[in-house]
């Protein structure tokens, strides 16, 4: 079955800069492992989403279409449409008393926020500091290697997907979801009610599903708050347990008398 822009599919890949074959990106916990990038904090795993959606760099996007479920591909992509050309006015030179007025004595390599953005300090000296906000992979030619596990067909499913994609750290599974002609309601798990980004992610959800669902025209998002209930079964439980072992002990001690 050959892949076309806007299918839901779940992908696997591995990312590596081509001059070097360093790995930067993988859903493989193993080649993570292997290459020095694994982070407890990141599940690694198949990654939903939607071809055409700019849910991943364009040029792995665009290999995609074409492709069919379960073939193995590589693609190189150049900086254009990977983390885009290296651009000098994105360096920039700072005193090096901004950094020690946050308490920072900046080294080369150090990752810094300044101006709400992010850079890298490139070098120290005479006072000042030189600091790249270019992406660290911007001009770099990269390799990826990929394949589609599976496509999407059923429209619930399709937006259980989206839900994986914007609400990457809930099981997708709890996510309840009920279509009716053309509305659709979610119920929401827990666990995203006690996340700052959970407002954006339903504003990504409810963006993808117009863009890409046809005939949906209203997205409900419902949160349930369940008042804490008291914790009987625990008592009942530890009662019988004290209760037997004190009549055995109290059996013990008679039959230790009379003998």
């Amino acid at each position: 079955m050959v892949l076309e822009k806007g299918d839901f599919v779940k992908i696997e890949y591995t990312g590596r800069v081509k001059e070097t074959g360093r790995v930067f990106d993988t859903t493989s916990e193993e080649i993570a492992q292997k290459s020095g990038i694994h982070d407890d904090g990141v599940i690694f795993k198949t990654q939903p989403i939607v071809i055409g959606a700019g849910h991943i760099i364009k040029g792995l996007d665009d290999a995609l279409i074409g492709s069919e479920v379960g073939e193995e591909k590589k693609v190189d992509i150049e900086p254009e449409k990977g983390y885009g050309v290296r651009n000098p006015k994105l360096i920039k030179v700072y005193p090096v008393k901004e950094f020690r007025k946050q308490g920072l004595t900046p080294v080369p390599g150090m990752q810094v926020e300044l101006e709400d953005k992010v850079g890298r300090v490139q070098s120290v000296g005479a006072g000042r500091v030189r600091v790249d906000f270019n992406n660290g992979l911007a001009g770099k030619i990269l390799e990826y290697e990929f394949a589609v596990d599976e496509k999407i067909n059923n429209t619930n499913e399709k937006i259980r997907l989206l839900l994986e994609k914007h609400f990457p750290y809930a099981n997708a599974n709890d996510h309840e979801i009920k279509l009716k002609g053309n509305d659709v309601s979610i119920t929401l798990p827990e666990i995203i009610k006690l996340k700052n980004e959970a407002l954006s992610g339903k504003h990504y959800v409810a963006r993808d599903i117009f863009r890409f669902l046809e005939g949906i025209e209203t997205v409900n998002f419902t949160e349930v708050f369940k008042k804490p209930g008291k914790k009987k079964t625990n008592t009942t439980k530890k009662t019988p347990k004290k209760t037997v072992k004190k009549s055995v002990s109290k059996t013990k001690k008679k039959t230790a008398k009379k003998s």
